[in-house]
């Protein structure tokens, strides 16, 4: 029997914050870490999620017939219900080409992380 617990993989993004290191994520992944691993189909998987570079996704969604990237959020593990998160003041970006392909545009993209 084969237990698959590979952690997923993905690319590694900055987590950007106000320069007053004020923290609104309510304890959210953001407040403990200064990376992130971007995970997602139009990624290629280079760097495995850890503890200090958790996994997060992009989200997307359709608005006038053209998807779009709005936010990311953590990655919850597989069977567990998945939490709404909100935006906590963060924001990731990074400078490699594949991010700016899976997000659609070159800028740093809004963590939602904050749940109440």
């Amino acid at each position: 029997m084969s237990s698959d617990t590979t952690a997923p993989k993905g690319i590694t993004a900055l987590v950007y914050r106000d320069a007053l290191g004020t923290d609104f994520s309510n304890r959210g992944i953001s407040s403990r870490v200064m990376e992130v691993t971007v995970i997602g189909e139009d990624i290629d998987p280079v760097f495995e999620a850890t503890e200090e570079r958790p996994a997060v996704r992009l989200v997307k969604n359709e608005h006038f017939h053209r998807e779009t990237v709005i936010h990311a959020q953590p990655v919850t593990p597989q069977g567990e219900p998945v939490p709404w998160y909100m935006f906590g003041g963060t924001f990731i970006f990074s400078s490699d080409s594949r991010f700016r392909r899976a997000a659609g545009h070159y800028g740093a993209v809004p963590l939602h992380d904050r749940r109440e």
